[in-house]
């Protein structure tokens, strides 16, 4: 059976989010979304799930496009191919 790679995402997202924040205390960020301290320092701190609209928030906290805190270096194409038995998916997202 293959081995789905959540985990390793959100903690890479996690990371994502701290490097984004700096030495920002969470409190700044806050101040400028709908987002409570607590719950950016959980999502960086890979400690919850959350909501599409958390990261929104955060995003717009750090005052970044949410893709950005997307933006993490795994090999999804090969992650993919693994979970698929070996085929390559030739769907094409738009950029």
């Amino acid at each position: 059976m293959n081995e789905y790679k959540t985990k390793k995402i959100k903690k890479l997202i996690a990371q994502k989010v701290k490097e984004a924040k700096g030495d920002m205390p969470y409190s700044k960020i806050a101040e400028k979304c709908n987002t409570t301290p607590a719950r950016i320092s959980d999502v960086a701190n890979n400690r919850i799930d959350c909501r599409l609209s958390t990261f929104i928030d955060i995003a717009t906290g750090l005052r970044i496009h949410p893709k950005e805190l997307f933006n993490i270096l795994f090999e999804f194409e090969e992650y993919y191919t693994n979970l698929d038995g070996g085929v390559k998916n030739n769907i094409k997202m738009k950029k």
